[in-house]
C-alpha cells in the first residue's frame, strides 16, 4: 500500500455541513438539572466548515470534534471537559452525543456544542452506548451484566425505559424501532445470537456463530448483519424478530478473512466488514450491482464505528496516534488518516 497526496477533496456525500439539531427540553423522568457554563474549556472558538466526526477523549476527559471530510481534517479542543462528564457516545449520522456522568446519568447534546440535556437521571456506570442506525433509539449497557437503558424517539418524543437482557452478554446492538441483538458467549468459543423484541421481555434464540465477528441492523429494518469470524462468512438475517431468514452475502472467496466488526450505510445499500486478518475493510453491495473490493489499512482496526455522510467510518480507537478512517462513497474504497495535532492541515489517502 502506498500513499501520495490527494489532488482533490473527496467530498461527495460527507462535504455538507452536519445539520444542527434544536435543543429539546429535558424528560420528564429525568431529574438532573443541566450543567451550567459552555461545553467548551479548552478553546471559546466555535467550531467552523462540516463536522467528519466525534469521541470521547479519555486523555483530556473531553469530547473532540474533527472537522472537515475525509482527506481533509482536523482535530479540535476538547469540549464538555469541565468535570461533569466521564465519557460520551455519538451519533453523527444526527450529529448527535450522549453523555454519561460518574453515576450513570445520560445527557443529550447536538454538536458541535450543543448544550447538555438530561434524558435519564440514573443508569450503568461505565456504561457502553450502542445508536440504532438512524439515531432513533439508542441502548446503554455494560457487558456481562442484564440491566440495560433503552433510550427511543431521541430525535423526536423521547421515551426511556429499562430492559432487561439475557445474563452474560457480550455486545449488543439496537435498531431504529428498539429491539436488541446480543451475544451471548457459548462452548468453545461460540457466540449465541438472541434478539428482543420491542415490548418482550424475553429475548429469543436467532442462530448461533461459531466465534462472533460483529453485528449490526440495517437502517429501518427488521434485518440484521452478522459476522462469523471462524467461518469467514457474513450473514443477512431478515425478520430476526418474526420469521427468520438467513442468506450469505459475503465469504472467504470474496475477502471476508477474521471479521471484527460490521456496519451498514445510512442508505441500506452497503455493508462494511473489517478484517482482523490482513487490516483491510472489505465493502459489499447489498444491491448486487458491484463486486466487493477492499482497502488496506496500515493500522490494527477494531472497528466500524461510524462519521459523517453515508459510508464512512473510524477504525481505529482514538489516542496518541494516528487515527484511521474508512471511506467507501467513491467508486473505490479507501482508507484515510485523521492527524493527532490540532492544527489544521490536509491529509493523504491510502491506498492498497
Amino acid at each position: 500500500m502506498s500513499q501520495r497526496p490527494l489532488k482533490i477533496l473527496w467530498t461527495a456525500g460527507i462535504a455538507v455541513a452536519a445539520a444542527w439539531l434544536a435543543a429539546c427540553g429535558s424528560n420528564p423522568r429525568a431529574s438532573v438539572n443541566n450543567p451550567p457554563g459552555s461545553p467548551t474549556t479548552a478553546s471559546k472558538q466555535a467550531a467552523s466548515g462540516p463536522v467528519l466526526g466525534a469521541w470521547w477523549d479519555s486523555d483530556h476527559k473531553g469530547l473532540r470534534v474533527i472537522n472537515g471530510v475525509p482527506g481533509a481534517a482536523q482535530q479540535g479542543p476538547p469540549t464538555y471537559a469541565d468535570g461533569t462528564f466521564v465519557g460520551a457516545a455519538v451519533c453523527m449520522r444526527k450529529s448527535m452525543a450522549l453523555l454519561t456522568t460518574p453515576s450513570g446519568a445520560i445527557y443529550q447534546a447536538t454538536l458541535p456544542q450543543g448544550r447538555p440535556v438530561a434524558i435519564a437521571d440514573s443508569g450503568i456506570s461505565n456504561a457502553t452506548i450502542v445508536f440504532s442506525p438512524s439515531c432513533a433509539s439508542s441502548l446503554a449497557y455494560a457487558p456481562g451484566t442484564s440491566q440495560a437503558i433503552l433510550m427511543q424517539g431521541l430525535l423526536s418524543a423521547r421515551k426511556v425505559s429499562t430492559v432487561l437482557l439475557p445474563p452474560g452478554i457480550a455486545a449488543a446492538a439496537v435498531s431504529d424501532a428498539g429491539a436488541i441483538l446480543v451475544d451471548v458467549p457459548g462452548t468453545e468459543g461460540s457466540a449465541v445470537i438472541k434478539v428482543l423484541a420491542p415490548g418482550s421481555a424475553t429475548a429469543q434464540p436467532v442462530m448461533t456463530l461459531s466465534r462472533f465477528g460483529g453485528m449490526a441492523f440495517l437502517p429501518g429494518a427488521d434485518s440484521a448483519i452478522l459476522a462469523d469470524a471462524a467461518a469467514n462468512a457474513v450473514l443477512e438475517a431478515s425478520s430476526v424478530t418474526g420469521n427468520l431468514s438467513v442468506v450469505q452475502i459475503a465469504g472467504e472467496s470474496d475477502g471476508v478473512a477474521n471479521p471484527v466488526a460490521v456496519a451498514a450505510s445510512s442508505d441500506g445499500r452497503w455493508v462494511a466488514i473489517a478484517n482482523g486478518k490482513g487490516s483491510s475493510v472489505l465493502r459489499v453491495d447489498l444491491t448486487g450491482q458491484t463486486a466487493p473490493q477492499h482497502a488496506v489499512c496500515r493500522c490494527s482496526l477494531t472497528r466500524l464505528e461510524p462519521l459523517a455522510g453515508n459510508f464512512a467510518f473510524r477504525l481505529t480507537e482514538p489516542g496518541s496516534g494516528t487515527v484511521w478512517a474508512f471511506d467507501g462513497n467513491g467508486s473505490a474504497p479507501r482508507i484515510v488518516f485523521l492527524p493527532a495535532e490540532q492544527a489544521s492541515r490536509a491529509v493523504q489517502g491510502a491506498r492498497p
